[in-house]
C-alpha cells in the first residue's frame, strides 16, 4: 500500500491479488558472494555495480548475457526450445543435445550498459552500402557481436564466441548509460550518455562515429530503435521521450505526458506503438508517429495527482517490455510487482503478477516472448515463464499491415472504412 497524505492509503490493485493469475519463476542467476576483504566492497564499486545493469538475449535466443559484477559479464547459452538456460536442459525439441559454452569477459572497467548486434551479410540488407576501401573488421559474416558501455565513456566491441575485444570506440565524455544495435542488420550502433548526447556508429566502417544527436537537456539513460530501424526513442532524467528520424538523424517529435521521470522505453513489434515507463507510477502507450497518448497503464489506483506522482510515490515503475506477440507487455515497479498486462482487454488490471526479488531495475522478454526476465540491483536475475495467450486474427491482421504501412498518417489515405483506420490505429484496441 502507498500512503497519500490526502486521501489514505493507496490500493496498488483495483483487483484483490487474489483475483489475479499468478506467473511462476522458471530460474534465476546468482552472482558468487564476494570476499569480505575484496575491494569490490567499497562503496564507489557497490555503486558502479547498482548502475551497471542490464538484461539481455541475443536476437536469435542461443544466448543471455549477464552483468554479473562492476566489469565482468557472463554470456551463457540459452536453450530456446525448452525456455531455459542450457545448463538446466540441454537437448531441443527432439531429444537432441545442443551445445554451448558459457564465455566470460573481464571489460577492464566499470560496466554501464550492454547489447548484442547482428551482421546479417549485406546482400540481405534492403539496401546494401557499398564499401569500396578497406576496413580493419569484417562484421558481415558474424552472427552476434557484443558490446559494452562503459562509466568513463567508452563502448568496446568484444567477439561473443571468444570474449577477445575488437574495437574500442572513444567520443563520449561521461558515462555511456545504454546501447542498441539497428534491427535490420546494418550494425548501426547507438549510444546514450550522461553527456546528453547520442551518437551513432558504423560498425562496418571499424566503428566509425558518423551523427552525434543532440536536444536533450539532461542526462540519457535510455534508447530503443523501432523494429524498421527507421524512428528511435531516447529518454533520462524529464518528463518526455525525445522521436528521432534514424533516416535524416533529425529530431522527429517529443512526447511530453509523465510526471515525472522516463525509466525505460520500447517499440511494439510492429513499430505502431512506443511504450514508456515513468516514476509516476504509469506507462503511457504513444503514437511514435504522431505523439498521440493511446492509452495508460496504471500502477496505483487511484492515479496519484500529478504533486504526488511527481515525488517519492512507491510505486516508481522501473522497466516496461513489450511481448512478440504484440498485446502483452509486463512491468516492474518498486511496489514489488511484476505484472503482465493484456492490452486487448479492457480490464485495467494486470492479466498477471508475480513477486518480485529485491530491488528491480530493468527487464526484457525473450525474443520468443515465453520467457521475462528481470535484473536488480545486486546483479541478480530471475526468469518467470510469460502467461500463455491467443490472440485473434483480427489483432494478428493489424500488426501485419502495420508492419507494411508503418506512418500512421498513411493509415489514413487507404480505401477503408473509419472504424478499420480507428482499429489499425490503434485507437480502438478490441
Amino acid at each position: 500500500m502507498m500512503l497519500d497524505t490526502n486521501h489514505g492509503p493507496r490500493p496498488l490493485l483495483k483487483k484483490s491479488a487474489h483475483d489475479l493469475a499468478h506467473v511462476v519463476k522458471v530460474g534465476e542467476l546468482r552472482p558468487a558472494p564476494r570476499p569480505a576483504h575484496s575491494p569490490l566492497t567499497s562503496a564507489r564499486s557497490r555503486r558502479h555495480v547498482a548502475e551497471c545493469w542490464h538484461v539481455i538475449f541475443a536476437p536469435d535466443e542461443t544466448r543471455f548475457a549477464w552483468l554479473c559484477g562492476t566489469s565482468r559479464v557472463l554470456i551463457v547459452p540459452w536453450n530456446r526450445f525448452k525456455n531455459c538456460l542450457l545448463s538446466l536442459d540441454n537437448t531441443d525439441d527432439e531429444g537432441n543435445e545442443i551445445k554451448g559454452q558459457v564465455v566470460s569477459i573481464d571489460t577492464g572497467s566499470p560496466v554501464n550498459s550492454a547489447g548484442f548486434g547482428s551482421g546479417t551479410p549485406e546482400s540481405q540488407l534492403a539496401d546494401p552500402p557499398q564499401r569500396q576501401y578497406w576496413t580493419r573488421f569484417d562484421f558481415s559474416n558474424k552472427e552476434l557481436v557484443f558490446a559494452t558501455g562503459h562509466v568513463n565513456g567508452r563502448v568496446r566491441i568484444w567477439d561473443v564466441y571468444t570474449g577477445r575485444k575488437l574495437l574500442e570506440l572513444m567520443d563520449h565524455t561521461q558515462a555511456v548509460r545504454d546501447l542498441a544495435f539497428a534491427p535490420d542488420g546494418s550494425l548501426r550502433l547507438v549510444t546514450a550518455s550522461l553527456d546528453r548526447t547520442i551518437k551513432v556508429w558504423d560498425l562496418r566502417d571499424d566503428g566509425n562515429m558518423f551523427k552525434t544527436l543532440k536536444g536533450h537537456s539532461n542526462e540519457i539513460f535510455w534508447c530503443c530503435w523501432s523494429p524498421n530501424a527507421q524512428l528511435l526513442a531516447s529518454a533520462g532524467i524529464g518528463k518526455s521521450i525525445m522521436v528521432w528520424d534514424m533516416v535524416t538523424y533529425s529530431l522527429a517529435r517529443t512526447l511530453t505526458g509523465h510526471h515525472h521521470n522516463v525509466s525505460a522505453c520500447e517499440f511494439s513489434p510492429d513499430g505502431a506503438i512506443l511504450a514508456s515507463s515513468s516514476w509516476d507510477t504509469r506507462v503511457i502507450l504513444w503514437d511514435p508517429y504522431t505523439g498521440e497518448e493511446l492509452r495508460e497503464l496504471c500502477h496505483q489506483y487511484p492515479p496519484p495527482r500529478p504533486i504526488f506522482a511527481s515525488g517519492a510515490n512507491g510505486s516508481w515503475v522501473r522497466g516496461v517490455a513489450y511481448a512478440r506477440n504484440g498485446g502483452q507487455t509486463a512491468t516492474i515497479s518498486d511496489d514489488g510487482l511484476i505484472r503482465f498486462w493484456n492490452l486487448l482487454e479492457p480490464e485495467v488490471d494486470p492479466s498477471a503478477i508475480a513477486q518480485g526479488d529485491e530491488e528491480m531495475v530493468c527487464c526484457t522478454f525473450s525474443p520468443s516472448g515465453r520467457v521475462f526476465a528481470v535484473g536488480t540491483k545486486e546483479s541478480r536475475v530471475s526468469f518467470y515463464l510469460a502467461p500463455r495467450v491467443i490472440f485473434s486474427l483480427k489483432h494478428l491482421a493489424r500488426m501485419a499491415v502495420r508492419r507494411q504501412v508503418l506512418a500512421t498518417p498513411e493509415i489514413d489515405q487507404l480505401l477503408l472504412p473509419a472504424p478499420l483506420k480507428t482499429y489499425l490505429k490503434y485507437q480502438d484496441w478490441i
